[in-house]
């Protein structure tokens, strides 16, 4: 071999040993990310944090943060990233700080029980002593009207000396109804009514006329 040929392949292997001829790797830009509860009870707020991990992994607060829900109406959020839950459903809550930007999809569910409301089987009648043809059919929403789905209805008779089939206590459904047993009424003739109610929140009558 040439003796420049030797001197010119040593000078490349010291060149790939110290680096000289590898790729530089890029630089990692800084990220934002949002951190906050995914699921909200409609009802309830929670507040929401933007921070920015640097190009090395450190993290801090990010700073002048532009908040937005893209469903106000399901979680509207404040201009200090407080989210409140509204009705059920999604939205996509997104922050943007210094070009950088940032989402995450939360979920609102119902609340607690605020009203049962009467869905089926009001108003009937029929001859004193003698069982109703349909079930007391009920709804439980929470403050903002969400329909709710596992409320534990309790149905009790509270005028008329009459009587109710099991079940007396039944939750609401996947289909938000709560179903009771059939209503056997008292033997006095006149209007009769039973209470449908769930703790905390403004129970529903029925009523019913005896003949």
């Amino acid at each position: 071999m040439h003796p420049h040929s030797v001197l010119l392949w040593s000078c490349a292997l010291v060149a790939a040993a110290c680096g000289g001829s590898g790729s530089t790797a890029p630089a990692t830009s800084p990220k934002l990310a949002i951190t906050v509860p995914t699921r909200i009870e409609s009802g309830t707020s929670v507040q929401a944090t933007a921070n920015v991990t640097s190009a090395s992994g450190a993290t801090s607060a990010a700073t002048d943060v532009t908040w937005k829900s893209s469903d106000p109406s399901v979680a509207s959020i404040s201009a200090a990233g407080l989210i409140t839950g509204a009705v059920q459903g999604a939205s996509i809550i997104s922050a943007t700080s210094g070009g950088m930007s940032a989402q995450i999809n939360v979920l609102v569910i119902p609340g607690a029980p605020s009203v049962v409301t009467v869905y089926a089987g009001n108003g009937q009648g029929g001859a004193a002593g003698s069982r109703l043809g349909d079930p007391l059919c009920t709804n439980v929403k929470d403050a903002a009207g969400n329909l709710i789905v596992g409320a534990v209805v309790t149905y009790s008779v509270v005028t008329g000396g009459g009587s109710l089939a099991d079940p007396t206590m039944v939750a609401t459904g996947a289909d938000y109804i709560a179903r009771s047993g059939l209503w056997t009424l008292g033997p006095t003739a006149g209007t009769q009514t039973v209470r449908a109610a769930v703790p905390g929140a403004t129970p529903a009558t029925f009523t019913a006329t005896a003949r």
